[in-house]
């Protein structure tokens, strides 16, 4: 399987290309292999993640998915629901700088999938359009593309 087994449910598992659930839908990635996608954000703070995610020298990310193509066309979206200023600064208040993590910043933003093993990553990571316009190239040459949007990294080891 090319997925990670998470989360520990099969129940509780969705395929990250399924357009046909509306509610938001959340991925991790240890490395570059993704989990199956679930809707319940609590897990990504399982005690016991390192028995499906083994613990080695990966970064694990925290992503939702943000957006699927399908031949060209956009099939489902979904808002992003959490941004951190320490990445992603959106709007700094006004007199205000906002302390970059920027080695975080580095390894979040927005990603494309086309299979579990093929992801890239827009020229910036953090612009949504450039994003989609790669996502909607990708699902015309691939057949289909997942939109995520990693907002948190953590060394896993």
């Amino acid at each position: 399987m090319d997925y990670w087994p998470y989360p520990p449910v099969e129940a509780d598992r969705v395929d990250p290309f399924d357009s046909g659930r509306t509610e938001t839908q959340y991925v991790l990635f240890g490395g570059h292999r993704p989990t199956s996608a679930f809707t319940d954000p609590a897990l990504f703070d399982h005690p016991d993640l390192h028995q499906w995610i083994p613990w080695g020298y990966k970064i694990l990310r925290r992503a939702q998915k943000v957006a699927i193509h399908r031949h060209g066309d956009l099939v489902r979206e979904w808002p992003v629901l959490y941004r951190d200023p320490r990445v992603d600064p959106v709007d700094p208040p006004a007199g205000e700088t906002l302390y970059l993590d920027n080695w975080r910043r580095s390894v979040c933003g927005y990603r494309i999938l086309t299979s579990p093993t093929a992801m890239t990553a827009a020229e910036d990571a953090y612009d949504y359009a450039a994003a989609t316009e790669m996502a909607r190239a990708a699902s015309r040459a691939e057949g289909r593309a997942l939109v995520v949007y990693m907002y948190d990294a953590e060394n896993w080891h």
